[in-house]
Order: structure tokens, then sequence, then C-alpha cells
């Protein structure tokens, strides 16, 4: 399975979609390729300016780690060497915080990523998990 055009803009509606029905503040989304490739890109009026550039390494960093936001997060505060050798890695482009969700299809493969910013981490890796799952993909936040 791929994320293609249609897949991936279907999941950013998915996303906003339950954006609103949490009642989150304005978000930004992309989704992105297995190469950490952005797909589709969408942000809500009155959005935060730099969500364009915080979703990209969100999305970016789950793809190229192959580690949700949350976990990444953890790594972080555990491992005191675990940022800088991953942003080295990858030109400067973790973002390791909630809202950076690994996609995986229903056999467990990495297929993509998904950077959700805009209202507080957990509540836009809430969101991203909630659309995913709209389309039996398996999101690890």
């Amino acid at each position: 399975m791929v994320i293609n055009n249609e897949l991936a803009r279907n999941i950013l509606r998915a996303v906003f979609e339950e954006a609103e029905g949490m009642g989150l503040n304005p978000i930004t989304a992309v989704v992105a390729d297995a190469g950490g490739h952005p797909i589709a890109l969408e942000r809500a009026d009155g959005a935060n300016p730099g969500g364009v550039d915080i979703v990209r390494n969100k999305a970016y960093a789950a793809v190229m780690m192959r580690l949700g936001g949350t976990r990444m997060r953890e790594l972080c505060e555990q491992t005191t060497w675990f940022l800088s050798s991953a942003q080295q890695v990858c030109g400067g482009r973790i973002f390791p915080v909630p809202g950076a969700i690994v996609i995986r299809d229903p056999d467990g493969v990495l297929i993509g990523g998904l950077g959700v910013t805009g209202d507080t981490p957990e509540n836009d890796a809430a969101a991203g998990k909630a659309a995913l799952e709209r389309f039996g993909l398996v999101a690890e936040i």
C-alpha cells in the first residue's frame, strides 16, 4: 500500500474534521510519503504561520526515525545524545514532539508520516491518530 494524492487529501480532511470536533485551535497538517516527501498540506485560516515548517519537519522526522513524536520526546528526555545525533543525521529536521505520527498500513509496513500542529502536542496527535484510524491505518504517535 502507498499513500497517493487522493488518500493524502482524504486523511487531511479527516484530520481537520477531528480537530474541529475536538474544538482545537486552528491547525496545519501534512501527509508525507514513505520517503518523507510532502504529498498534501493544508493550513486552517488563523493557524500559526510557522506551522507549515513545523508539520513538514514532524512528518519527515516520523518517517526518517521510524518513531512517533511521543516516543522521540521520551528518548530525548532519557538520552542526552539522542536529539543531537538525530538532528545531525537528518539535517536538523527532527521535531521530537507529539503530532509527529508514523503511518503504517494494516500489515505494519511504514507508508508515510503525518504532521499536525496548532493545539497542544497531545491534542494534535490525538486528532491525527483518530483520522488515520478511519482508514484502517495504524498511527504511531
